[in-house]
């Protein structure tokens, strides 16, 4: 978990002003989902790589994009904080706007790079696995539709083995060429631009003498209405 239940962006101060109380917890909100896609990744890609799940492909590659596109709605949240470091904090993670920009513009990249390049629509995604059991090394490759031609090169790039899974690429297309993007080691970055964050606001209020506030009654509830005569609302469930 990146965030852990005391985190600072769980207990944001009450007294802060109203727009940045909205963008710091939609940053936390968003920190949430990001975590949520790489560890179905992970998961996803363990089972298979085990032969313990048939190709439910979709899912997996839904887990990936969603990945990327909440990484671009991470960057994008931060530069509306006001902020005195010229926005450093987010630079170890901006060159995920290339693969995501590619996939927003998809529809033009269709005859301009995946047919001349022959790459499905959603890409490919890449893995390592280590099977601790007979200490062998294996590389995958998932591909989202038709394999068109030659699936390409694999590489067996340096892996540690106390790691089950590591090395995670999606290769897609950039305009006339083919591009990776690293999301084993784009998970890492944003976990380092996370802590940086946390550290960031815990000495701003330290400084300023604020106090925490415990938002559990009114953070990610549900409301739950009972239909009478008229709609009356009965409460919330935390």
């Amino acid at each position: 978990m990146l965030l852990k239940e005391s985190s600072v962006l769980r207990r944001l101060p009450a007294v802060i002003e109203e727009k940045q109380l909205l963008i710091l917890d939609s940053l936390r909100f968003t920190i949430d989902i990001i975590d949520y896609n790489y560890e179905n990744i992970e998961n996803r890609i363990l089972r298979i790589s085990e032969g313990k799940e048939n190709k439910e492909f979709p899912q997996l590659f839904h887990y990936v994009w969603s990945l990327l596109d909440n990484v671009r709605r991470f960057i994008m949240l931060y530069q509306v904080l006001a902020t005195d470091n010229n926005y450093t904090l987010i630079e170890p993670i901006k060159y995920v706007n290339d693969s995501r920009n590619t996939y927003q513009h998809m529809e033009a990249r269709i005859d301009e790079s995946l047919i001349d390049n022959r790459q499905p629509f959603f890409g490919k995604l890449k893995w390592t696995y280590h099977d601790k059991l007979s200490c062998e090394a294996y590389r995958f490759m998932a591909i989202s539709g038709i394999l068109y031609g030659d699936p390409g090169k694999v590489d067996f790039v340096n892996f540690n083995e106390a790691l089950t899974i590591e090395n995670i690429y999606l290769e897609t297309v950039d305009k006339k060429q083919k591009t990776e993007i690293n999301i084993s080691q784009l998970y890492l970055d944003f976990k380092g631009v996370v802590r940086d964050l946390e550290k960031g606001l815990e000495m701003k209020i330290s400084e300023h003498n604020l106090e925490l506030n415990n938002w559990t009654s009114r953070q990610d509830i549900i409301m739950k209405v009972k239909r009478t005569g008229l709609a009356t609302f009965v409460g919330t469930l935390s």
